[in-house]
């Protein structure tokens, strides 16, 4: 603080009860900073601060402070822009929240686990508010998002209730006895029809090659086929007449006549 002259002091105090107007002895308006101090006949000097620098209040400081710097590497970004009186206001990213009042770094928001569900969703200043699933009520998943959802109501969909709903389970619900036979019989009854048909197709299909075979020409004997037709004597071959001693002899065509050489002597 800027030590002022005890004149300028008294005169302040006594305007300030008397008017409440202070500024013309001692101190600076906000978004000033002060450059000469009052006199005996002169009046306190005061500059406005430059861009990027501030003072939010009435001073005596010869110095205006920087505006915070919003560093995005931090995921922090502007909130509002800051002025001559009003510093800049940072807050994070989508998904983080300042570690502290200052806004200075951010952090993850928190998942509420199984059991859990969101009271408070988180903002860039505050992390998630997590409260216990009452009863009645059940949880599955990691969220910072979802809150506790109601069981559910089995009575309300003709159902019976099979499984009691927990904190992180819902109810399970299931068809009453009677009506789990009227759609089990007629299920059972179908399949049946189904198979009775299958082995129908089947006998047909098994049944259609030995019609075929019935319905084809018997086949004739070959022996009685041959008996239609008549059968060729044995060849014979031909013969020439050759005479030997003065007497014919009978020779096969084809065959040389052999006769020794003592016979034709």
């Amino acid at each position: 603080m800027v030590l002022l002259p005890l004149r300028c002091l008294f005169w302040g105090s006594l305007l300030t009860a008397v008017t409440g107007w202070s500024r013309l002895i001692s101190r600076c308006f906000p978004g000033e900073k002060l450059v000469n101090d009052c006199t005996e006949i002169t009046d306190t000097e005061c500059i406005r601060c430059k861009e990027g620098e501030f003072l939010g209040t009435w001073n005596t400081e010869r110095h205006c402070h920087q505006h915070k710097y919003c560093d995005p590497n931090l995921g922090l970004r502007v909130q509002r822009e800051g002025t001559s009186e009003t510093d800049t206001i940072c807050t994070c990213d989508k998904g983080l929240h300042c570690t502290n009042d200052a806004c200075e770094s951010c952090t993850l928001h928190s998942l509420c686990l199984p059991g859990l569900g969101v009271r408070q969703i988180a903002t860039g200043v505050s992390d998630t508010v997590c409260d216990p699933c009452p009863v009645g009520f059940f949880s599955n998943v990691s969220s910072a998002l979802e809150k506790c959802h109601p069981w559910t109501s089995c009575e309300t969909k003709g159902l019976m209730e099979i499984e009691a709903g927990t904190n992180k389970t819902d109810a399970v619900c299931g068809s009453p006895p009677r009506i789990r036979a009227l759609v089990v019989i007629p299920i059972t009854m179908g399949i049946l029809l189904a198979v009775l048909l299958v082995s129908a197709c089947i006998r047909k299909v098994a049944k259609e090659p030995e019609n075929k075979v019935m319905c084809q020409d018997p086949v004739e004997d070959p022996v009685e086929d041959l008996e239609d037709f008549p059968v060729p004597p044995p060849s014979i071959a031909p013969v020439q007449e050759t005479l030997h001693g003065c007497q014919p002899v009978t020779q096969e065509d084809g065959k040389e006549s052999r006769i020794s050489v003592q016979e034709k002597v």
